[in-house]
């Protein structure tokens, strides 16, 4: 499985889709600063980021789609894991510094792309993040992301949800809330919860249609 090849040019965010920006401005924090969130440099961000590997069912996954990409330090973290990986944000310096950061692995491609709005796919995914990007949606955008990843993902798709459980500025709701939003969303369109992962500051929940037949070492 691949996606297309070679890198697009990034472009401005289509101002049909102006409407899907967070109440923040991610363009102006990420040109301002490129690491705002100290992902490269916190032991908080690098630990959850290796909580978060750790928490993935498979050794190899196919297609990613990393929806949210901010930085680029999870989703160089995920190459090494996938064959194919498509990196997207609604910044275009976020996609920038996520382009500059993945230079090396070849099966990344980045492109700006803001939720709700499907993102250019060859291959259906198997594997979706939606790592700290769904609370800063509107109600109906999240509703609407929900009904995306179930019909945009190949039958035996993970869907890996992460959010720091407290509220921040520009979140529309808290993190735990949001979490919650997500299983119940996905439960109701016929996903089930198969990893867990509760710290004192953040979630995480792995969710697939592809369940075992029984428990054990596969």
């Amino acid at each position: 499985m691949e996606l297309a090849a070679g890198r697009p040019d990034i472009g401005p965010l289509p101002g049909s889709r102006s409407r899907h920006r967070a109440a923040l401005d991610f363009e102006g924090i990420y040109r301002a600063d490129p690491d705002p969130w100290e992902v490269g440099t916190s032991w908080y961000e690098r630990r959850k980021i290796a909580l978060v590997l750790g928490c993935l069912r498979r050794e190899r996954y196919a297609v990613c789609w990393d929806a949210g990409c901010g930085t680029g330090h999870l989703t160089a973290a995920l190459a090494p894991r996938c064959d194919a990986v498509l990196a997207t944000d609604v910044a275009p310096e976020a996609v920038r510094l996520t382009q500059a950061r993945t230079a090396e692995w070849p099966g990344v491609r980045c492109a700006v792309s803001a939720l709700p709005a499907a993102p250019a796919l060859d291959v259906r995914p198997d594997l979706v993040l939606l790592s700290e990007v769904l609370y800063y949606l509107e109600a109906a955008d999240r509703q609407a992301t929900y009904d995306l990843v179930t019909d945009l993902t190949c039958p035996d798709a993970d869907v890996v949800g992460v959010h720091w459980r407290a509220q921040a500025e520009g979140y529309r709701q808290p993190g735990a809330r949001t979490q919650r939003e997500l299983g119940d969303a996905l439960a109701e369109r016929g996903w089930t919860r198969v990893v867990t992962l509760t710290d004192e500051e953040f979630l995480v929940g792995v969710w697939s249609r592809d369940l075992p037949d029984c428990v054990g070492r596969r």
